[in-house]
């Protein structure tokens, strides 16, 4: 059973197409831009909560003017998006107000972060953008 994700297009003028998915993270409900550049899929540490941060000093450099060595990641042990239920998604943590400021002001939306490459590889198979879906591979078990 093919399983698609729909998202959001959001035009900033000048600044070209923005696409959104819904998600909700700690019962309460956000999007997240996705984004295929990103490395990574990053949630802002303030939609955290009590969720574990963990520090790598070594890990990943984050984009987005960030000049730093280490990265700190999460992870979520129950993430909804677009509808569909994930788990232990491990997600780095960032402050992501700036952004989160932008959205709100421009779209209207509560942001929560950027769905990266890291879980479009993993999960996606293709991308409609006509159809404004992401296709994701069947769930283990199903149509193998």
């Amino acid at each position: 059973m093919v399983i698609s994700i729909r998202f959001r297009v959001i035009d900033f003028d000048d600044d070209g197409y923005h696409w959104l998915v819904e998600c909700s993270v700690n019962n309460a409900d956000y999007w997240l831009v996705v984004d295929t550049g990103a490395t990574r899929t990053v949630i802002d540490q303030s939609v955290l909560g009590e969720i574990e941060v963990k520090s790598h000093p070594q890990g990943l450099v984050i984009g987005f003017g960030s000049q730093t060595n280490s990265i700190d990641t999460a992870t979520l042990s129950s993430v909804w998006i677009g509808g569909i239920e994930f788990t232990n998604l491990e997600v780095a943590v960032a402050d992501l107000s700036n952004l989160i400021e932008l959205y709100s002001q421009m779209a209207n939306v509560k942001l929560a972060g950027i769905l990266g490459c890291d879980f479009l590889m993993r999960n996606a198979t293709s991308i409609n953008i006509h159809r404004k879906r992401i296709y994701l591979k069947p769930v283990k078990g199903e149509n193998e």
